[in-house]
């Protein structure tokens, strides 16, 4: 009987940890991101702005035509950041 059930144990162990990565990784997703874009005196990196990851709108100072915020690694802002 009990080498009937190991196997269903671990079957069973298997997906609640496929289901467990996969509810991380949707949080990840979702989680608030810091852009930075540049002020109104040029100085670029100098503005925090609440952004995300994903999404399809650019995040913006101000909408509809701000300046566009990036994430920011080092000093440097790259890689434009989206809308929450």
């Amino acid at each position: 009987m009990l080498k009937k059930m190991i196997p269903l144990f671990v079957f069973g162990l298997g997906i609640l940890g496929a289901f467990g990565t996969m509810s991380m990784q949707s949080a990840d997703e979702l989680a608030p991101k810091t852009g930075w874009a540049t002020n109104h005196l040029g100085q670029p990196c100098a503005l925090q702005v609440e952004c995300s990851t994903t999404g399809g709108t650019m995040c913006r100072v101000s909408y509809p035509a701000g300046q566009i915020a990036y994430d920011k690694v080092g000093n440097t802002c790259i890689n434009a950041l989206f809308r929450p």
